[in-house]
């Protein structure tokens, strides 16, 4: 019986502070949208593509034979390149089976 009457005290401690808040959240958002953010257009297909192929071939978890399927091809990962900080990679032909027509 004692928790019948405090929920009418809690809905009159929070329903004055549901507006206010509310505004205080949209004002942020709509604050934040207008300065400081870059906007951008979204990639078109091949610039998605790209910049999935460079992050499949910069993948810190490669390990040698691994083949990595781009934009531009299959290729294996070889290991790091001489240079000790790029890897390096060797084109190779399509490892799939030819579709049947």
């Amino acid at each position: 019986m004692h928790s019948i009457k405090a929920a009418p005290l809690v809905m009159r401690i929070v329903k004055p502070l549901i507006i206010p808040v509310c505004c205080l959240l949209w004002a942020a958002t709509a604050s934040a949208q207008e300065h400081g953010r870059i906007k951008r257009k979204p990639p078109t297909n091949s610039e998605a593509e790209r910049i999935a192929s460079d992050m499949a071939m910069s993948d810190s978890l490669l390990q040698r034979g691994d083949i990595v399927a781009t934009d531009r091809g299959f290729f294996v990962f070889r290991g790091l390149a001489p240079d000790g900080f790029s890897y390096d990679f060797a084109p190779i032909a399509n490892p799939l089976p030819a579709k049947k027509q």
